[in-house]
C-alpha cells in the first residue's frame, strides 16, 4: 500500500491516562521537524496526544488509518516508559512500520535506547537533516546517514556525528497548523495569562552548567537566527494569529550583546508583547529599560541555588547580588519575573537548600512574580552524571495532578496546597535517592515547603528543614 503520509511525529503524554495534563506550550520539537520535512516536499503530520486529550488506543487507530512508513517519537528521561510503551504497541499494530526515536534521552543515551526491540532508528542530535535523509533513503542503507544509531543482525551501529546546522535562517517558518493551538491558548487564558506563541531564535548556550544536557544536545558555539529572520518570522506568525504575544525559548537570550541591541531596535517597531529567558547577571539597567520599552512582558531567570559555593560547583557562576538587582529592576519596570530553582543535589546539605528557599523569599519581596522549584534528577550526558551509572538515570512524573487544571489564583481562594498544585504541573522527580539527607519522597516535601514559604513571603527555618529529614 502506498504511503500518502511519509512520517507521523507523536507527542506522548507525561502519563498515559492523564492526557489533559497540559503544558502552556505545544511540542515545538516536533513542529520544527514536521515543518522542515514538509518544506522539503514530504508529508509529515503531528499527533499531539496532550492537547487532543486522546489515549493510546486512539493513537494506534490513527496510525492504522494514516498508514505512514515512519513514526517519530521523542524520548525524555521522565517519559521514557510512556514513549517506549507507544513504540511497542505501534510495532505490534503494523508490520513494516519504521520507528524513529529522537529527543534528549536518545542523544545522550543512544546505545541503550537503540537496543529496544521496538525501536529501529535513533536520531542523535538535532534531527532535521537526519530525518530528511531517512525519508529520502530508498534502500534503507542506514550506514550512509550521519548521526544515526540502529541495529542490524543483532549488532548495534552508530554512524559519524553530523555537523550542526550553522545557518538557522535556512530553516522554514514554523507551521503551527500542525497542532491545535487553540487548546494551548485557552489553557493560557485559564491561567490568567496572555496568549503566547513560542519559538526559539538560537540553539545552544555559552555556559556549561554541570546539571544541564544542553552542551551535549547543542555542542559547539551558540548559533542564532539573524535579527532580520526573527522579525520576518514574527510578522509571518502574526499574519496567521494577530492576537498572539511572542515567547522566545532560547536558553540564554541576553548573551550576545550586539544581537540583543539590534533586536531591540527592530522589535520596538512591531509594537508587540514578548517574553524571554536568560541570565539575570547579564542584564544592565539600560537593557532592562529597553526590554520594557520594546514590549517585554515577562522574563524567566535560571537561579538554581542560593548558595555561592554551590554556584561554583554547578559551574553556573551566577552573581547573586546582580540577580537581586535585576529582579528588582525588572519588576520596577513592569516586567513579570519568574525564577527557577533546584533542590537536592547529590552532596547538598539542608543548610544550603535553606539558603535557596530564603533567597526565593527575598526575590519575591523584590518583585519576583512567580517561581518553580525542581527536585534534582541526574541526566545522562551531563557532567553531574559522571559519578553515577546507567541505573541512576531515571526520573518519574509526579502522578498526582489536578484534572481541572485550576490556576494557582483559584487555589489561593479555596485554601488548597500551592506546593501540591505546583508539583502536579512540574513534577519531574528522581527515580532514585541521590541526596544523603533527604529521600526522593522527602525532597518533594522540601519542594512543597519552598512553594508555600514563597507564597506566604516568610522565611523557612533550619528547624523546619531538619524536621523534614526525619
Amino acid at each position: 500500500m502506498a504511503h500518502s503520509v511519509d512520517i507521523v511525529f507523536i507527542n506522548p503524554p507525561l502519563i498515559w491516562g492523564q492526557e489533559n495534563r497540559l503544558d502552556i506550550k505545544p511540542p515545538l520539537n516536533l513542529i520544527y521537524l514536521a515543518s522542515y520535512v514538509n518544506s522539503k516536499g514530504f508529508c509529515g503530520r503531528v499527533i499531539d496526544v496532550i492537547s487532543e486529550g486522546i489515549g493510546i488506543q486512539e493513537v494506534l487507530n490513527r496510525i492504522a488509518e494514516i498508514n505512514p512508513k515512519f513514526i517519530g517519537v521523542p524520548f525524555y528521561q521522565g517519559t521514557r516508559d510512556t514513549a517506549l510503551e507507544l513504540c511497542q504497541k505501534v510495532k505490534k499494530l503494523k508490520h513494516g512500520i519504521i520507528v524513529i526515536a529522537g529527543g534528549p534521552l536518545v542523544t545522550t543515551l543512544s546505545d541503550e535506547i537503540v537496543r529496544e526491540d521496538s525501536i529501529d532508528l535513533c536520531v542523535i542530535g538535532e534531527g532535521e537533516l537526519t530525518v530528511e535523509e531517512i525519508l529520502r533513503s530508498k534502500s534503507e542503507n542506514w550506514m550512509n546517514i550521519q548521526s544515526l544509531a540502529f541495529k542490524e543482525n543483532g549488532k548495534v551501529y552508530s554512524t559519524a556525528a553530523r555537523e550542526p546546522i550553522f545557518d538557522l535562517d535556512s530553516l522554514p517558518f514554523l507551521d503551527f497548523s500542525l497542532i491545535n493551538s487553540k487548546v494551548y491558548y485557552d489553557f493560557q487564558k485559564s491561567l490568567n495569562m496572555p496568549i503566547w506563541l513560542f519559538f526559539s531564535t538560537s540553539r545552544g548556550c555559552p555556559f556549561k552548567c554541570v546539571f544541564c544536557a544542553t552542551p551535549v544536545l547543542w555542542p559547539g558555539k551558540t548559533r542564532r537566527n539573524s535579527v532580520k529572520r526573527v522579525i520576518e518570522e514574527i510578522k509571518y506568525q502574526l499574519s496567521k494569529e494577530p492576537e498572539v504575544n511572542i515567547g522566545f525559548m532560547d536558553d540564554s537570550f541576553f548573551s550576545d550583546k550586539k544581537w540583543l541591541n539590534d533586536f531591540f531596535t527592530e522589535i520596538e517597531k512591531l509594537k508587540i508583547k514578548y517574553c524571554c529567558i536568560g541570565r539575570a547577571d547579564q542584564l544592565s539597567e539600560a537593557e532592562i529599560k529597553l526590554l520594557a520599552k520594546t514590549g517585554c512582558h515577562y522574563v524567566g531567570l535560571g537561579v538554581e541555588t542560593g548558595n555561592s559555593l554551590r554556584q561554583k560547583k554547578l559551574k553556573k557562576f551566577l552573581n547573586l547580588e546582580k540577580l537581586k538587582f535585576s529582579v528588582d529592576n525588572l519588576a520596577r519596570n513592569g516586567i513579570l519575573v519568574k525564577c527557577f530553582f533546584m533542590l537536592g543535589f547529590p552532596d547538598e546539605k539542608p543548610e544550603e537548600m535553606l539558603e535557596t528557599i530564603n533567597l526565593a523569599v527575598d526575590l519575591k519581596k523584590l518583585g519576583m512574580s512567580e517561581c518553580n522549584f525542581f527536585s534534582v534528577s541526574i541526566y545522562p550526558g551531563t557532567e553531574l552524571a559522571k559519578n553515577f551509572n546507567f541505573s541512576n538515570f531515571s526520573s518519574k512524573i509526579y502522578e498526582k495532578y489536578d484534572p481541572e487544571n485550576r490556576s494557582i489564583s483559584v487555589l489561593k481562594n479555596i485554601g488548597e496546597d500551592i506546593g501540591e498544585k505546583r508539583l502536579s504541573i512540574y513534577g519531574n522527580i528522581s527515580g532514585i535517592d541521590i541526596n544523603p539527607h533527604y529521600s526522593r519522597e522527602k525532597i518533594l516535601d522540601v519542594v512543597k515547603l519552598s512553594y508555600n514559604k514563597v507564597e506566604k513571603g516568610e522565611y523557612a527555618s533550619l528547624q523546619e528543614m531538619n524536621e523534614l529529614c526525619r
